[in-house]
């Protein structure tokens, strides 16, 4: 929204430098963009002294696009650049982009809405907290995830199936839907063996048996095992659907989009030395066509040619009877 709205130029007035979103793209990297604070993110920075939350100063009504230039001078002299000042320079750049440059409102009215699905996606998939809380989904051969965020996903699968599309990046419309068919089945098979336990959802060790009988107890701790391992699979495939998301982002919207914090990684563990290993997980180019996740019986038998992968064969104790 900001960089669409200022035209990719400097809000300072009369600077009119020409801004790039990513360094790479260019040779001169002396007039990058910055997304400057209006009202600083830390309470002791320029203009810091605001009732804004932590979360409102990162929002769209406080950010201004200027050169590295003007984002210092403002920042070294914030009494002669004031809050009330600093929002007229952004409304009236942005007035004047709509007024003078080849501005198709039409296209940024409906970037602004996908980047508003990506935003609520980020939100609800919990992003930047990803390898913290799939991490319990990997932990010591007991899935588990918190309540919380097992309702978020809940939310996250109807948020997008119920949104409105203008058809106009269906490479991004297809891997949310894709990141949807993932999570779906994920959650499907992790209730299978759920159990509340307080405010998280257990893996509940269904192989435990009452009297002895060792046959059944190892019949039932193999088929806890491959149910284990395929809610880790599935894990992992989720995490390959939000990198294929972001990947399209990317490609599509905003060339610089998270750039900084790269992909998405795994933490998986702990081992028998009581260690946790970070894996990088996506889709080989070869496995990008078309809808790259399969369904969830295919997803069985391929998911052992995976870059990463616990599990391999195919279980019909998950899919319904057929009559």
């Amino acid at each position: 929204m900001l960089w669409g709205r200022s035209g990719n130029i400097c809000a300072f007035p009369s600077c009119g430098k020409e801004l790039v979103t990513d360094i790479s793209e260019t040779d001169d990297t002396s007039i990058v963009g910055e997304e400057a604070h209006i009202v600083a993110r830390e309470l002791n920075g320029p203009r810091g002294n605001s009732p804004l939350t932590l979360e409102q100063r990162d929002k769209y009504d406080n950010l201004i696009l200027l050169c590295l230039d003007h984002h210092k001078i403002i920042d070294d002299h914030p009494e002669k650049y004031s809050v009330e000042l600093l929002h007229d320079y952004k409304k009236n750049h942005e007035s004047w982009v709509r007024k003078n440059l080849k501005f198709d409102e039409k296209k940024q009215r409906e970037d602004e809405v996908y980047a508003s699905y990506i935003d609520e996606f980020i939100n609800l998939a919990n992003i930047e907290h990803w390898k913290g809380w799939t991490s319990f989904l990997f932990g010591s051969d007991h899935p588990r995830i918190s309540r919380e965020q097992y309702d978020k996903l809940q939310v996250l699968l109807q948020y997008i199936i119920s949104r409105v599309w203008y058809e106009r990046y269906p490479e991004i419309e297809k891997a949310l839907y894709n990141f949807k068919n993932v999570l779906n089945d994920l959650l499907n098979v992790f209730d299978k063996y759920g159990e509340d336990k307080r405010d998280e959802i257990w893996t509940r060790k269904f192989y435990k048996i009452e009297g002895w009988d060792p046959e059944l107890y190892d019949k039932l701790f193999d088929k806890y095992m491959y149910h284990v391992k395929l809610v880790h699979d599935l894990t992992l495939e989720l995490t390959r659907a939000a990198n294929y998301v972001f990947e399209k982002v990317r490609e599509d919207l905003f060339p610089s989009f998270r750039i900084k914090e790269g992909v998405l990684l795994v933490e998986v563990g702990p081992f028998t030395d009581f260690s946790w290993r970070t894996h990088r997980v996506e889709y080989r180019s070869e496995e990008r066509k078309e809808m790259p996740y399969p369904g969830l019986k295919k997803f069985m038998e391929i998911r052992s040619d995976r870059d990463f992968a616990y599990g391999e064969g195919v279980n019909e104790d998950y899919f319904p009877p057929r009559f």
